[in-house]
């Protein structure tokens, strides 16, 4: 499972940070972003299986987008 915080260094030899994470059906989301270029972020998917692979279906993405926004936007009202 990825963790919020950790920092994974992907194929492109960069690394992202887990800026949120959520589990749907069992299988654990994340929000990754650039460390160094906050324009570049995905969404990915990972198990232990496969590990990490980046979401391509619309619809998950959409949901994705709402549960990571609503947990940046709770986070940032906890910091306040």
């Amino acid at each position: 499972m990825v963790e919020v915080g950790e920092v994974l260094t992907l194929e492109d030899n960069k690394n992202y940070v887990a800026v949120a994470s959520t589990i749907l059906d069992g299988i654990n989301y994340v929000y990754l972003m650039d460390e160094n270029d906050y324009s570049n972020f995905m969404f990915c998917a990972y198990d232990q299986t496969d590990g990490l692979y980046e979401v391509e279906d619309a619809n998950l993405l959409e949901q994705l987008l709402g549960i990571f926004n609503e947990q940046l936007a709770n986070r940032q009202e906890d910091d306040e």
